[in-house]
């Protein structure tokens, strides 16, 4: 679901589990790409794709933590790689509240409380799009182990924070306008609190890349598997 699988030297089971936290990340990345574009484009079917793939995340997240303990347990590492398991660990935490998130967006359009109006599907599709430019950006850092670009993650969040106060700030104007809407609008600022919180977990992840590799540095293009990027 992202472009290689770039793992540092790590050995044997604790590569296999890096690898299988940056598959996790990418299917929360396709949840939340999915719920934003739900919830602009009113579209009850990729909602509930979004709910029925909310097993898959809970699989992952149940199954890594279970790979975790057994990591620790047989190999007892120390050092390094203990600081590597355990930011990994952290890292599956952040992604699966991620993926709740887009669940909750997913949800608000299966119900069908109330269809937002086009400037509020237009603050929901830019919002979602910068927390799914984020994600993305977190993944690859993590996928990479590139401390560069995490702390560019953590940099960026403050853009989406900002675009979040703006796009609520126009939600709230647009419904003393019109009380009738107020139930909408309800809905829509849940909907941009968790776009919000999307960009919060990314930042989270990348800061996860700092605790496990900040002596390291990305390893070359020979290293990835080769598999397809997909575009937000």
């Amino acid at each position: 679901m992202l472009e290689g699988h770039i793992s540092r030297a790590f050995d044997g089971a604790l590569a296999a589990f890096h690898i299988r936290v940056v598959e996790m990340g990418g299917l929360v990345l396709d949840q939340v790409r999915e719920a934003a574009a739900a919830y602009t484009d009113w579209q009850v079917k990729p909602a509930e794709h979004v709910l029925e793939r909310e097993r898959e995340v809970n699989e992952y997240n149940a199954r890594l933590n279970e790979e975790q303990l057994t990591l620790i347990a047989r190999r007892q590492p120390v050092a390094g790689d203990l600081r590597a398991i355990i930011a990994m660990s952290k890292a599956v935490a952040e992604l699966e509240r991620a993926g709740d998130e887009a669940k909750k967006i997913a949800r608000t359009v299966v119900a069908q409380g109330g269809r937002p109006g086009p400037g509020t599907s237009r603050d929901v599709r830019h919002i979602g799009q910068l927390a799914v430019s984020l994600m993305r950006s977190a993944l690859e850092a993590f996928d990479r182990l590139d401390v560069a670009l995490a702390l560019e993650v953590i940099a960026r969040d403050q853009e989406l924070d900002d675009e979040y106060a703006a796009g609520l700030r126009r939600l709230m104007t647009r419904a003393m306008e019109d009380p009738r809407q107020v139930s909408i609008a309800l809905e829509a600022a849940f909907a941009l609190k968790s776009l919000e919180r999307i960009g919060d977990h990314a930042r989270n992840l990348a800061r996860q890349v700092q605790s496990i590799g900040g002596d390291s540095q990305p390893l070359p293009d020979t290293a990835m598997s080769g598999s397809a990027q997909r575009e937000p």
